[in-house]
């Protein structure tokens, strides 16, 4: 009967699956808390996907980003109506191309998107505290 042999895993190794483990265990206590933050606002998923890309991108053309989140312009457009009600985004024409519609988040929406963002940053630094040094 052949005998197989099982590698046992360095030391290392373990070290390095005991830190993923502790980030699995860190994503999902930072994404928890976060979506009580995100659900704690009276936006949609895909009105506050367009407020991060809008954040990200800056002033951006309808088509752009409905090619972004794989949607029809007329379903960004749709959305984009709701938050240009709630004051978080503005359109404009484009000035290079008055066919275009430009999208941008106002003050408003840009101090939103920034709190969300600080928010999520705190609840991490805090769980990475809580960390072994080694670690």
């Amino acid at each position: 009967m052949d005998t197989v042999t099982i590698p046992t895993p360095s030391r290392r190794q373990l070290r390095a699956e005991e830190v993923a483990d502790h980030l699995r265990r860190i994503d999902r206590e930072v994404r928890a808390s976060a979506r009580e933050d995100w659900t704690s606002l009276s936006l949609t998923r895909a009105q506050l996907k367009i407020l991060v890309l809008l954040r990200q991108e800056g002033a951006t053309a309808v088509g752009h980003l409905a090619a972004h989140l794989g949607v029809k312009p007329a379903s960004i457009s749709v959305t984009a109506d709701r938050l240009v009600r709630q004051g978080l985004v503005s359109r404009a024409d484009d000035p290079g191309d008055r066919r275009h519609v430009l999208l941008a988040l106002t003050h408003d929406g840009l101090a939103l998107i920034d709190r969300l963002q600080e928010g999520r940053r705190t609840r991490l630094v805090r769980a990475l505290q809580q960390l072994p040094p080694a670690d």
